[in-house]
């Protein structure tokens, strides 16, 4: 068998070579009037230049690049057109790629054309290989995302979400007691709530009291292995489709894929299948299966349609839990902003209960701190990428139909020209205006302050559901706890810095070890009695 594998891979060189080298002089053949990108090499492009922090570089290469002649000044001299918007143009193995650095230039292209630039790429493993192809956020343009997107809609705009705050509240509570418990083991507190809270909303399933269930952790490893395969350069069958054809015991990761399909696909239909049997019975809550199962005619969505349309909620636990990182990070590097929104909640929620939902309207700094965390910081720094399905010109700059669009979101929501010189700090002040309210949001943010959410038809569904998850947890986190920086064994501070750890899609800052010290001798007791009263135990 060994002698039979190297055989094929040995047949296989040559036609990879031959594909390679007909999609770059076939990219080259319109190669004069694509934008402007650093050179790249014979047949891989720039592939080798792709880093894991690929923000950072995209972010440099703006003021490389992204201001530039026209690259027909090269062959006719009289002909220059300059380029206005930092866009930028990378080969990738023959895929043609763009960059989008400014926000200017993502809202002119993916809001305002969200017509032609709104297809994903053709995520071979990611979508149609552990989804079955319908997983919402991952579905091509057309029919089938239209009416499952209308479906989410129904059950997540901004009041429908209405109806899963107490599921939200009563997370927060059960959050806090647990980071009250055992405060060193966070993350798993963390990822337990944004867990609980999504299958929650999602399914309507009980609170999960364990970081260690057997459903969570089903839920934990396929949003791992969805987000590490569904990045533009992820796996070599992107680049090449005809892969998928060869047996899994020639390919590796056709093998992984498989299996990792044969655990989520049963999984999301049985939790399904549940929410709807209870529907049918009579017996069904509030969530968001049960929104769509009611409608299901009315939305022309199947049974597995709805599967994985309400599958990309369950799997957004992940992203919240680094919102929620990255949140403590920046209450640790700085005391103030922690210490003025304490200083809010004590004079709006006062110290005798803990905050909830009602205060929301009165709690403008809180809601500054959620626009802020998720500006400075996004868990997703380069988007979900979009795909062209028309050829354009933009600026006097060709783009071919079939180009994988990259929002650098990062890059946007760091912006010196919009946020001002000190557009790299945690800084909740900047959405307020001199009396303390919220103001308006900058146009283009659809009333957000930051483009984390995406962007044209493509926004994110759950950020209503999102916004209000990060309040509560927030708002209560904060009333109850002081996050300390953390130190060293012999009381020496540990140096904070914005690195991150990259998992693929979700980006997160290093692990600290914080201290959450409670900041009132009778807050344990209010928690308990809040939580006797939600839970009943």
């Amino acid at each position: 068998m060994e002698q039979t594998l190297l055989g094929t891979l040995t047949n296989l060189v040559p036609l990879v070579l031959i594909f390679l080298i007909f999609k770059t002089f076939s990219t080259r053949r319109t190669n004069v009037r694509l934008p402007p990108g650093p050179p790249g090499l014979p047949i891989i492009g720039n592939i080798h230049q792709l880093s894991i922090d690929a923000w950072t570089t995209f972010t440099a290469w703006k003021d490389v690049y992204g201001i530039h002649s026209s690259p027909f000044q090269r062959n006719e001299s009289r002909l220059t057109i300059a380029c206005e918007g930092p866009i930028i143009y990378l080969n990738l193995a023959g895929q043609n790629v763009i960059v989008l650095n400014t926000a200017e230039a993502a809202n002119q292209l993916l809001d305002d054309r969200a017509a032609i630039y709104s297809d994903r790429p053709n995520w071979i493993v990611a979508c149609q290989m552990l989804t079955e192809g319908l997983f919402m956020p991952f579905v091509r343009y057309g029919d089938t995302w239209r009416r499952m997107r209308r479906a989410a809609h129904q059950g997540l705009h901004q009041n429908a979400v209405e109806k899963y705050k107490p599921i939200q509240a009563k997370e927060a509570l059960i959050l806090i007691n647990d980071l009250l418990m055992d405060p060193d083991d966070w993350v798993k507190h963390v990822r337990r709530a944004g867990g609980s809270t999504v299958l929650g909303v999602a399914y309507n399933i009980p609170t999960i009291k364990s970081i260690d269930h057997p459903q969570l952790n089903a839920i934990f490893d396929f949003t791992i292995h969805l987000v590490n395969t569904a990045y533009v350069d992820s796996f070599l069958v992107e680049s090449f489709p005809w892969l998928r054809h060869f047996p899994a015991w020639m390919m590796t990761w056709k093998a992984r894929a498989l299996r990792w399909s044969r655990e989520s696909i049963p999984m999301f239909r049985s939790m399904y299948e549940k929410v709807k049997q209870d529907w049918e019975n009579g017996l069904a809550q509030p969530n968001l299966t049960t929104v769509v199962v009611e409608q299901q005619e009315k939305f022309g969505l199947n049974d597995t349609e709805i599967t994985w349309m309400v599958a990309a909620i369950a799997a957004a636990s992940e992203t919240m839990t680094g919102v929620l990182a990255w949140l403590f990070l920046a209450m640790a590097m700085y005391p103030e902003v922690q210490a003025r929104a304490q200083a809010e909640l004590d004079r709006v929620v006062g110290r005798d209960r803990l905050p909830s939902f009602d205060d929301i309207d009165d709690l403008p700094y809180i809601r500054a701190m959620v626009k802020e965390v998720l500006r400075l910081n996004p868990v997703d720094p380069l988007g979900l990428q979009h795909r062209s399905i028309e050829d354009d010109v933009y600026k006097g700059y060709f783009i071919p139909k079939g180009t994988v669009c990259i929002a650098n979101v990062w890059a946007m929501n760091r912006d010196i020209d919009v946020y001002g010189p000190d557009a790299h700090i945690f800084k909740p002040e900047r959405h307020l205006d001199i009396e303390g309210n919220l103001k308006p949001a900058l146009p283009g943010t659809k009333n957000e302050g930051h483009h984390t959410f995406g962007f044209g038809r493509r926004i994110c569904v759950g950020r209503y559901l999102a916004n209000n998850s990060l309040y509560i947890d927030i708002a209560s986190i904060l009333w109850f706890f002081t996050i300390h920086p953390p130190v060293h064994s012999d009381g020496t501070a540990v140096k904070l810095t914005e690195e991150t750890v990259n998992e693929g899609l979700v980006v997160r800052p290093l692990h600290y070890n914080y201290s959450f010290k409670p900041r009132l001798a009778e807050g344990p007791k209010f928690l308990e009695d809040s939580l006797e009263e939600v839970t009943g135990c």
